[in-house]
């Protein structure tokens, strides 16, 4: 065998390995795609449907996620937590979106809008909602966080989370985390 075939030999050898490899990566991230979320008409927002609140609560709480990858917790900083009166509305929110990974066709009524709590979570993922009214609530937030995959690059990781409450009157903590995701909406 000459050098000639040598080379010949490796090269051919060399191209069937990029081949399969970019057969593989092809093949592997190709194939990821989300399938469309169902839409679900949005029932109309009665005010009326909230129950009526006896007493003052002042809840507060932390949202975090562990990442059991990195051994590490992450920490909601600096993003939204939200209370929503239990209404057939919300009701419909938590079980079609919360749930089973939905969407609510359309935008929500002004009202609706204008009866959801909203606060800040600060750096460690702390919140506070002093002086609400007691009654029961849907308590959500989103947590999200980039992290690097071998061979595919950065991946998006965490999601929505979201529970019933029910607050009494006076002092409550109540925390947001991994127990609380949405299945359609957490990765």
């Amino acid at each position: 065998m000459t050098l000639k075939h040598l080379r010949l030999g490796f090269i051919s050898l060399l191209a069937m390995v990029l081949t399969a490899c970019g057969t593989v990566t092809e093949y592997r991230y190709g194939q990821i795609s989300h399938p469309k979320r169902t839409e679900v008409e949005r029932v109309p927002f009665n005010p009326n449907d909230i129950g009526g609140h006896t007493g003052i609560s002042h809840l507060v709480g932390r949202a975090y996620l562990r990442d059991n990858r990195s051994f590490q917790e992450r920490v909601g900083g600096f993003i939204d937590v939200v209370l929503n009166p239990v209404s057939k509305a919300s009701t419909q929110w938590f079980t079609e979106v919360c749930r089973h990974g939905k969407v609510l066709k359309g935008q929500p009524d002004a009202l609706y809008q204008q009866a959801l709590i909203q606060t800040k979570t600060n750096n460690y993922g702390q919140f506070a909602f002093p002086n609400v009214p007691s009654g029961e609530y849907y308590l959500s937030t989103r947590i999200y966080w980039l992290d690097e995959a071998p061979r595919s690059g950065p991946i998006e990781y965490g999601g929505l989370l979201a529970k019933k409450i029910n607050l009494q009157p006076g002092a409550q903590t109540i925390d947001l985390s991994q127990i609380d995701k949405c299945p359609g909406y957490y990765h």
